[in-house]
């Protein structure tokens, strides 16, 4: 009987230790577990705010290369000169006024490159100022520099014709674009006709 009950005890600690065994191994498994879960979270994390990073990062970049065309598109290109002049041309004639290019030099001055462009224009006083505006405030980076507007003396019954030598400074840069058309008629400008036959004057950057 004796024996009979350190059998039992002796068997009740046998399963005890084999219970407290299976205890320390299920959690320590069960930790390990949690901790790759836990780190597995982590990276999932990391990643997603590296995807939102790089998103962003594609949304800012898009965001300056459209801004960059759309200051590009106020420069011409300097493989689109020879349009560009055409167009000029064609706006004056759209003005009632004939523009001739009388010389035309690239200058890599700081901080943009630029044309020198000298013009005459000639036709009525109307047209040559329209004309003259219509340059000046075309939607590229022009500035005039000097004008001096005279008419030659002409017989009675003939309209004058009035002739502007004007000088530009146009932005010029490497990157092509889209070209962007003058408009036919510029802003605002008086048309009354002055009695004065020569005039000159010399006009600060447009901003």
């Amino acid at each position: 009987m004796k024996l009979t009950h350190i059998t039992h005890a002796l068997l009740t600690i046998v399963v005890l230790i084999i219970a407290f065994s299976a205890y320390g191994i299920w959690y320590t498994t069960v930790s390990r577990k949690s901790a790759q879960a836990a780190s597995l979270s982590a990276e999932i994390e990391t990643k997603h705010q590296d995807s939102e990073r790089i998103k962003a990062a594609k949304d800012e970049l898009q965001k300056i290369s459209s801004d960059e065309s759309r200051v590009n598109g106020y420069f011409v290109s300097t493989n689109d000169v020879v349009p560009f002049l055409e167009t000029l041309q064609s706006t004056g004639k759209n003005l009632g006024s004939d523009v001739q290019v009388v010389s035309v030099s690239a200058d890599p001055g700081k901080p943009h490159a630029h044309l020198n462009l000298s013009l005459s224009i000639t036709g009525s006083f109307d047209s040559v100022v329209r004309t003259l505006g219509a340059l000046e405030y075309s939607p590229y980076d022009a500035s005039l520099q000097s004008l001096t507007l005279d008419t030659p003396q002409t017989g009675t019954g003939k309209a004058a014709q009035w002739t502007a030598a004007a000088t530009f400074f146009i932005g010029t840069t490497n990157s092509p674009q889209t070209p962007v058309v003058a408009p036919s008629r510029p802003a605002s400008i008086a048309t009354s006709t002055p009695h004065t036959a020569t005039t000159t004057a010399t006009t600060t950057t447009k901003p």
